[in-house]
Protein backbone atom coordinates (compact mmCIF):
# COMPACT_ATOMS: atom_id res chain seq x y z
CA UNK A 1 0.00 0.00 0.00
CA UNK A 2 1.33 3.16 -0.69
CA UNK A 3 1.96 5.98 1.69
CA UNK A 4 0.76 8.80 0.17
CA UNK A 5 -2.58 7.83 0.74
CA UNK A 6 -5.10 10.62 2.85
CA UNK A 7 -6.89 8.98 6.29
CA UNK A 8 -10.15 9.06 4.43
CA UNK A 9 -8.76 6.93 1.41
CA UNK A 10 -6.81 4.64 3.50
CA UNK A 11 -9.92 4.04 5.55
CA UNK A 12 -12.15 3.25 2.70
CA UNK A 13 -9.57 0.63 1.38
CA UNK A 14 -9.34 -0.66 4.57
CA UNK A 15 -13.10 -1.13 4.79
CA UNK A 16 -13.55 -2.81 1.35
CA UNK A 17 -11.00 -5.20 2.22
CA UNK A 18 -12.74 -6.35 5.53
CA UNK A 19 -15.93 -6.45 3.62
CA UNK A 20 -14.15 -8.51 1.06
CA UNK A 21 -12.71 -10.92 3.89
CA UNK A 22 -16.24 -11.10 5.27
CA UNK A 23 -17.95 -12.49 2.25
CA UNK A 24 -15.63 -14.89 1.61
CA UNK A 25 -15.42 -16.31 4.81
CA UNK A 26 -19.25 -16.09 5.00
CA UNK A 27 -19.22 -18.01 1.35
CA UNK A 28 -16.98 -20.29 2.62
CA UNK A 29 -19.29 -21.12 5.25
CA UNK A 30 -22.30 -21.80 3.27
CA UNK A 31 -20.26 -23.71 0.75
CA UNK A 32 -19.37 -26.02 3.74
CA UNK A 33 -22.84 -26.56 4.88
CA UNK A 34 -24.72 -27.28 1.76
CA UNK A 35 -21.87 -29.90 1.20
CA UNK A 36 -22.59 -31.28 4.66
CA UNK A 37 -26.10 -31.35 4.15
CA UNK A 38 -25.63 -33.22 1.05
CA UNK A 39 -23.31 -35.66 2.73
CA UNK A 40 -25.64 -35.94 5.38
CA UNK A 41 -28.60 -36.77 3.18
CA UNK A 42 -26.04 -39.85 1.64
CA UNK A 43 -25.66 -41.28 5.42
CA UNK A 44 -22.28 -39.96 6.21
CA UNK A 45 -21.39 -37.93 9.56
CA UNK A 46 -19.64 -35.12 8.77
CA UNK A 47 -16.67 -33.08 11.41
CA UNK A 48 -15.49 -29.60 10.00
CA UNK A 49 -11.71 -29.10 10.62
CA UNK A 50 -12.42 -25.23 10.96
CA UNK A 51 -10.75 -23.67 14.20
CA UNK A 52 -12.84 -22.52 17.53
CA UNK A 53 -13.82 -19.00 15.36
CA UNK A 54 -15.08 -20.70 12.41
CA UNK A 55 -12.41 -19.89 10.21
CA UNK A 56 -10.51 -22.53 7.95
CA UNK A 57 -6.88 -23.89 8.73
CA UNK A 58 -4.08 -23.48 6.18
CA UNK A 59 -4.18 -27.06 5.49
CA UNK A 60 -5.60 -28.50 2.25
CA UNK A 61 -8.52 -31.18 4.38
CA UNK A 62 -11.51 -28.67 5.41
CA UNK A 63 -13.99 -31.54 6.10
CA UNK A 64 -13.68 -35.48 6.68
CA UNK A 65 -17.20 -37.09 6.10
CA UNK A 66 -17.25 -40.86 7.73
CA UNK A 67 -19.61 -43.61 6.71
CA UNK A 68 -20.51 -47.13 8.01
CA UNK A 69 -20.50 -49.95 5.82
CA UNK A 70 -24.07 -51.40 5.27
CA UNK A 71 -23.16 -55.21 4.88
CA UNK A 72 -19.72 -54.95 7.31
CA UNK A 73 -20.44 -52.76 10.04
CA UNK A 74 -17.02 -52.94 11.40
CA UNK A 75 -15.90 -51.46 8.09
CA UNK A 76 -15.78 -47.64 7.42
CA UNK A 77 -15.75 -44.88 4.34
CA UNK A 78 -13.86 -42.14 5.33
CA UNK A 79 -13.66 -38.89 2.86
CA UNK A 80 -10.94 -35.94 3.27
CA UNK A 81 -12.67 -32.71 1.70
CA UNK A 82 -11.70 -29.55 0.17
CA UNK A 83 -14.51 -27.44 0.05
CA UNK A 84 -14.81 -24.39 -2.31
CA UNK A 85 -17.50 -21.73 -2.39
CA UNK A 86 -18.11 -19.08 -5.16
CA UNK A 87 -16.41 -18.71 -7.85
CA UNK A 88 -13.28 -20.26 -6.28
CA UNK A 89 -12.16 -23.64 -8.49
CA UNK A 90 -9.95 -26.24 -7.25
CA UNK A 91 -6.26 -26.65 -8.28
CA UNK A 92 -3.82 -29.24 -9.66
CA UNK A 93 -1.54 -28.53 -6.81
CA UNK A 94 -4.90 -28.92 -4.00
CA UNK A 95 -5.38 -32.29 -5.86
CA UNK A 96 -1.86 -33.22 -5.34
CA UNK A 97 -1.80 -31.79 -1.52
CA UNK A 98 -5.56 -33.95 -1.05
CA UNK A 99 -3.91 -37.05 -2.63
CA UNK A 100 -0.58 -36.54 -0.29
CA UNK A 101 -2.99 -35.77 3.15
CA UNK A 102 -4.74 -39.32 2.18
CA UNK A 103 -1.05 -41.32 2.47
CA UNK A 104 -0.72 -39.15 5.85
CA UNK A 105 -3.79 -40.72 7.57
CA UNK A 106 -2.67 -42.87 10.65
CA UNK A 107 -5.63 -44.98 12.10
CA UNK A 108 -5.22 -46.11 15.75
CA UNK A 109 -7.34 -47.86 18.05
CA UNK A 110 -8.44 -47.50 21.87
CA UNK A 111 -10.97 -49.13 24.37
CA UNK A 112 -12.39 -45.94 26.82
CA UNK A 113 -13.71 -47.53 30.05
CA UNK A 114 -15.39 -45.65 32.58
CA UNK A 115 -15.64 -48.09 35.72
CA UNK A 116 -16.35 -45.13 38.57
CA UNK A 117 -15.30 -41.70 38.51
CA UNK A 118 -13.20 -41.33 35.92
CA UNK A 119 -12.55 -42.77 32.11
CA UNK A 120 -9.29 -44.93 31.44
CA UNK A 121 -8.59 -45.79 28.03
CA UNK A 122 -6.20 -49.09 27.55
CA UNK A 123 -3.74 -47.18 24.79
CA UNK A 124 -2.41 -44.34 26.28
CA UNK A 125 -3.57 -41.24 24.41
Amino acid sequence: MRNDLTPGKKAAHTRKWRRASERAHQTARNAKTFAKYALTKKGYKCFSLDSQKGYEYVGVVDMIALKRDARDPDALHITLFQVKGGSAKVTVDEIRRLRRAVEKVKVAWNVAEKPRQTVRFLNHI
